[in-house]
């Protein structure tokens, strides 16, 4: 099936080649205890486990540790977040959009903050159905729609104010209703969406832009604005957010996450 080609993979690699290991911790540690506790409540015998995009170790320690026989794989595009953190686990570096795994191989799929990467999120999802056992389960967590309005809100206003228009900055991301749509197409049983909204605090506006960075979570798009900005213009894009996003001297950034899982059969 081809699809259109939004993100440009190698500045995706180039970008989560920066992750820092230091700041791995930036809210994944949340998700993997949400996941890691969806996980302790179902009824699954893994042999065979497959990871989609690493992020932190927590994950993988729990599983292995509650299923000591498991085989445990992880798949990231960067070669150097697989090798920078992993040492005698399974790594597969490889673009998910180009999906080679075999049908039916995979008795749990993960995902942690990382589908939304893809060029096309419903070929992904029927990629990942295909490869799951009859009675294989899949998981992941995703940004939603509604992360970082305040950054959004901000961008916006000083693109028009400084260039008479509006710049793609921000991936697409999608609401609960579109994910639970894919979730059904693609045949996944009993599925189940669940929203949390995580709010963080910032002493300046540069520390959550260098949080991002490191996150890799730059502006990936081919079409992309590839000049340099104005000068100030992220000093305006500064100003507006502290004007507007300020509670007690602290500068508020929003971050949704949607939870999603599914049998295959």
């Amino acid at each position: 099936m081809k699809y259109d080609q939004l993100i440009n993979k190698q500045f995706h690699i180039l970008q989560r080649n920066k992750i820092k290991k230091d700041k791995e911790r930036f809210i994944y540690n949340e998700i993997c205890n949400r996941i890691n506790s969806s996980i302790d409540v179902i009824n699954l015998s893994i042999n065979n486990c497959l990871e989609i995009g690493f992020h932190s170790k927590k994950i993988k320690n729990y599983i292995c540790s509650k299923y000591p026989h498991v085989n445990y794989y992880v798949s990231d595009i960067a070669l150097n977040i697989l090798n920078n953190i992993l040492s005698n686990h399974s790594k597969i570096c490889f673009d998910h959009d180009e999906w080679t795994f075999k049908e039916k191989i995979f008795d749990l799929i993960i995902s942690n903050y990382y589908l939304h990467f893809s060029n096309n999120f419903d070929l992904l999802l029927k990629n990942i159905h295909y490869s799951l056992n009859d009675d294989g389960f899949f998981i992941a967590a995703l940004p939603g729609i509604n992360t970082l309005p305040e950054l959004k809100s901000s961008m916006i206003e000083a693109d028009i104010e400084m260039y008479g228009g509006v710049y793609r900055r921000f991936m697409e991301l999608y609401s609960i209703e579109k994910v639970n749509y894919f979730l059904k197409k693609n045949n996944f049983h009993n599925p189940v969406i669940e929203r949390d909204t995580l709010k963080f605090y910032y002493n300046n506006f540069y520390d959550l832009l260098k949080d991002l960075r490191y996150m890799g979570n730059s502006n990936l798009y081919c079409d992309r604005k590839l000049t340099f900005e104005k000068k100030n213009y992220f000093k305006k894009v500064e100003n507006i957010y502290c004007k507007q996003y300020s509670i007690n001297k602290k500068l508020i950034a929003q971050i949704e996450i949607i939870y999603i899982s599914g049998w295959k059969g």
